[in-house]
Formats: structure tokens, sequence, C-alpha cells
């Protein structure tokens, strides 16, 4: 990792999320951990969402949204 931030582009550590869009991969509810940016991209930024506590993924601040609240 280059480069490391809370928040950015709309998304803050520990927002629920979830991925946008339809498809056989569609993950269920997650957790930010933060922004990255790595070697081998070091100008691009990266959101790290972990899902189910186990399964850390990124991505883009187009491919995720906010989880909606139930009430």
């Amino acid at each position: 990792m280059v480069d490391r931030m809370d928040s950015r582009e709309g998304f803050t550590k520990g927002d629920r999320v979830k991925q946008t869009g339809q498809g056989p991969f569609t993950l269920r509810d997650g957790v930010v951990q933060g922004w990255r940016t790595y070697e081998y991209a070091p100008t691009k930024w990266y959101c790290s969402v972990t899902f189910g506590g186990r399964y850390t993924s990124r991505y883009q601040a187009n491919e995720i949204e906010h989880v909606t609240q139930q009430q």
C-alpha cells in the first residue's frame, strides 16, 4: 500500500455498504475499512470493504452504495 484515508467520495470508515447492480457475484452487506492506494496504481484510490467480517474486497465509489436502514 502507498497511502490511506478514512473518508473519500462519500464513503467513510464504518459505513455499511453493498455492491451496486445485479449479477451472480453480488455480495451481502459489508463495512467500509477505509480508502487505499496500491504500489501498482499509486494515484488510483480503492475503497476497502469487509464482508461478513472475513472477506475483504476493493471497489471504486461507483461500485458500492450505502445500505438503507430499515425502520
